[in-house]
């Protein structure tokens, strides 16, 4: 038998084929550019994002976002990794 709702990855790659177009009307390389780590960020944390099972779609791509960026900030500060 078939499934009958996309996987978590299928769902967020349409939710970033929807996107496209905004990221087409950005009008500087850098923006471009943060778009794309952005999109990056949430494609980063797919394996956990799938196992959480949350039917928010969007909840669950903000969050990956938002970790991506704490962990580049933290990065950035010359913070060590936490063991």
């Amino acid at each position: 038998m078939g499934r009958t709702a996309p996987t978590y990855r299928q769902a967020l790659e349409a939710r970033m084929s929807r996107w496209e177009e905004f990221a087409r009307l950005l009008t500087t390389p850098e923006e471009r550019a943060a778009f794309e780590t952005l999109r990056s960020g949430a494609r980063r944390y797919v394996t956990p994002a799938t196992h959480v099972g949350s039917p928010d779609l969007l909840e669950t791509i903000l969050l990956s976002v938002l970790l991506d960026m704490a962990r580049r900030l933290r990065e950035l500060e010359g913070k060590p990794p936490v063991r």
